[in-house]
């Protein structure tokens, strides 16, 4: 394992760790951060939060810690990988398989190889299908 994949399992285990150890389900207190938006993005990613609803939507992982939900149709596969259950192989193969059709519910996560019944019931309480814009591509457009 090369220097930067060791660095992004790193981040990953870090971030899983926060969410399931210290982030309450409903996200922080309201009053500490009415209006959570991105101060700054990486590879469209939020890495810096303000709380004065001036700035783009949370995007990424970074949704989750403010009680937001992913979209599997549209968040990328480094952001999926936190997920419970998913890791960096898995959420890449959710993200391929947006070309066979978009997800209407965790459900239709089940036709991703190595995704069961246990796993969508992990999945179930962090993700969203309610954005019905176009599906984003396994490559991220580019």
């Amino acid at each position: 394992m090369d220097g930067e994949a060791r660095r992004l399992r790193a981040a990953l285990w870090l971030v899983t760790w926060f969410v399931w150890r210290v982030w309450v389900p409903g996200g922080v207190d309201a009053a500490a951060c009415a209006e959570p938006v991105s101060e700054s993005l990486v590879e469209g990613r939020t890495t810096a939060v303000r709380c004065d609803g001036r700035g783009a939507p949370l995007r990424g992982a970074a949704k989750l810690l403010y009680g937001g939900r992913l979209d599997p149709n549209h968040d990328d596969a480094a952001s999926l990988a936190v997920l419970p259950g998913l890791g960096p192989a898995r959420a890449a193969a959710v993200v391929e398989a947006r070309r066979a059709g978009r997800y209407e519910r965790v459900e239709d996560l089940g036709r991703v190889r190595g995704i069961g019944e246990t796993t969508i019931e992990r999945l179930r309480p962090w993700l969203v299908f309610g954005d019905p814009g176009p599906v984003a591509s396994p490559d991220g457009g580019k």
